[in-house]
């Protein structure tokens, strides 16, 4: 028991701390109750209480998961207070016994005492108390054992009811239900309601009807073979948001396309619980068919899961020099492009792109639209702005020029470095032999030159690794750069490979950045850009890039395409016979270039001209 008066010599009380904790399977040991209890205890102890530590809604199962319990081992090792006074042995902890001996260790090294209201100090100094605290430690934990069977018992009966644990998801509310089967409330997923414990609920499609079409959309959009983060950006394009009013993004539509909640189904237990003494995996987990009204079809719901299944599996290894860009692409905010492919639904047509990654979509949700290129059209572009660069005379001196000097330069920085270390070494080794034979008074003057010169061998490893680094481009890449118009009639695998590989050798970065001009139907995307070579080519090798070198797709420039090719003016109908459309659609093509800055518009009915 414990002592009836703690109190010093000089009359004051002896500094404690109280715990408090209450777990979610225990509301009946309010804190308050605890606090009065360790206030008494105090009182009769002669402890006088100097901070409080409470944990709320946790379990005692769990304790690296309780901050305030952890930060009460931590100031205990302070000296701040010489006991813990509790209500209660299993207040601290209803762990193992044995995870439980570590913390009385660890407060037991700090000279803190463990109080309770129940069984007074645990004593560790004598066999009894030893066995005291280990049998109510054990008692404790095999409670909560217990207690967690009547928790999975009660779960079970309640999902083979069809009442569906926690809040409602999203498209759908909560239809309460009092003892007689009369619904009472209506609850929406945001709304919080806790129900008496002999009420029940059930699953209703919700009333807001944008988060019903929102469900059925991503359900739909999947099961054609779209990817959740295209969803995604399709939902926010809209205006729709989650329950909580967040942005979509790949990991939420996936979420709620895969919960079988939507096809009326209610699973549970398929997967284990971290920490938990018995869950309904356990049991092999339960499942309760026809629980509520479904959003989807069973046959939808199965056509999304295959799907995402086709979607998850895992890609094959990338073919060398699929893109011949990889890894020199970015847009004009700095921004990495990379190859990926898309995949058309209405049609059989998977396609190589130049893209942003995804990871790129969560961190500016502002874009909603992904900034691609189609990746034969660059690199056709990009290709031929090489290929003429490059296959000037002039060009091809210097750059060859420029590969002479910098491999003499290296050849000549390696072979002075490399000597510099033959003749470090052989010091080093001279200086170990004489410090084995030197006398005891010699011996720190010579390992100080010996740690001197391991320093200067370190640096110059150091510059010998630089200069081996700085090579310039090979005259193999060049070479196959200056048959680029061989090589783009008939482009093979081993071909491509090799012009990659020519392509990272010679050019530094591609920069392209995006101009959007108009709104509406009449929105068009101009880029422009530049062709940076690196630095060590020996010229000033900056390329500009224009639209017409890298279009984006759009029937607009084959309307500015057919009026600059003529020589006259050219009239609605013309446009309009040329490319085989009605004239309202050919009026917003030429509508669309103009815009572009390619043609101009005379006037009403004068026809459009090639802009200069």
């Amino acid at each position: 028991m414990a002592k009836r008066n703690s109190t010093r010599r000089n009359g004051s009380r002896v500094p404690a701390v109280g715990y408090i904790r209450m777990s979610t399977d225990q509301q009946q040991d309010s804190p308050a109750r605890q606090r009065k209890d360790i206030e008494a205890l105090a009182d009769r102890a002669g402890y006088k209480i100097v901070r409080w530590y409470e944990d709320h809604g946790l379990t005692g199962t769990e304790s690296n998961n309780r901050k305030d319990f952890q930060r009460l081992l931590g100031d205990a090792k302070g000296g701040a207070f010489r006991a813990v006074l509790l209500s209660e042995q299993s207040r601290m902890s209803r762990e193992d016994v044995f995870d439980a001996m570590i913390h009385w260790k660890q407060l037991r090294d700090a000279g803190v005492k463990i109080i309770t209201c129940q069984r007074g100090e645990l004593d560790f100094n004598n066999l009894g108390g030893v066995i005291t605290a280990i049998v109510d430690q054990y008692g404790a934990r095999e409670e909560s054992v217990k207690l967690a069977d009547r928790v999975i018992s009660g779960k079970r009966l309640a999902i083979s009811r069809g009442q569906k644990q926690g809040g409602p998801p999203f498209g759908y509310d909560r239809e309460i239900l009092d003892e007689t089967g009369v619904v009472v409330r209506r609850v929406s997923p945001t709304e919080k309601f806790r129900r008496p414990i002999e009420w029940s609920s059930r699953l209703v499609i919700s009333t807001d009807v944008r988060a019903v079409e929102a469900v059925r959309m991503m359900f739909e959009a999947v099961a054609k073979g779209s990817s959740c983060g295209s969803v995604a950006r399709q939902l926010n394009r809209q205006g729709y948001r989650t329950m909580h009013g967040n942005r979509w993004n790949a990991t939420s539509v996936r979420r709620t396309v895969t919960n079988p909640v939507y096809v009326g189904r209610i699973v549970a237990g398929q997967k284990r619980r971290r920490g938990k003494f018995r869950s309904l995996y356990d049991d092999g987990g339960v499942t309760c068919e026809d629980a509520h009204e479904p959003l989807v079809t069973p046959a939808l719901f199965d056509r999304a899961q295959k799907q995402l299944q086709r979607n998850s599996e895992p890609c094959k290894a990338p073919t060398p020099g699929k893109y011949l860009l990889t890894g020199v692409v970015f847009l004009g905010d700095g921004r990495r492009l990379q190859g990926c492919t898309m995949s058309h639904s209405q049609r059989a047509v998977v396609r190589r792109y130049y893209s942003l990654p995804p990871r790129e979509f969560e961190e500016h949700p502002e874009e909603s639209d992904r900034p691609s290129f189609r990746a034969e059209t660059i690199e056709q572009g990009v290709l031929s702005k090489l290929q003429a660069f490059m296959s000037d005379e002039r060009t091809k001196r210097a750059i060859r020029k420029e590969i002479t000097r910098r491999t003499r330069k290296v050849q000549t920085d390696v072979g002075r470095y490399e000597s510099q270390l033959a003749d470090l070494w052989a010091k080093i080794e001279r200086g170990t032999e004489n410090l084995a034979l030197a006398d005891p008074l010699d011996v720190p003057g010579i390992s100080k030159l010996l740690a001197t010169w391991r320093k200067q061998e370190s640096e110059l490893k150091e510059k010998l690794h630089q200069v081996q680094g700085e090579q310039a481009p090979t005259p193999e890449a060049l070479e196959v750069i200056a048959r680029l118009d061989e090589l783009l009639e008939c482009l093979s695998e081993a071909d491509r490979e090799k012009l990659a590989f020519a392509i990272r050798q010679t050019v530094k970065r591609i920069i392209l950045r995006r101009e959007r001009r108009g709104d509406g139907k009449h929105r068009i995307t101009l880029w422009d850009g530049a062709i940076e070579l690196r630095d060590d080519l020996g010229i000033d090798g900056t390329i500009p890039i224009t639209d017409d070198d890298v279009p984006s797709p759009g029937r607009w420039r084959d309307a500015a395409r057919f009026v600059r090719e003529q020589d006259d003016v050219v009239f609605l109908g013309n446009v309009a016979d040329h490319l085989g459309v009605r004239r309202p659609y050919a009026s917003r093509l030429l509508a669309q270039a103009v815009l572009s800055g390619k043609i101009n518009n005379l006037g009403h009915q004068k026809g459009w001209i090639a802009a200069e």
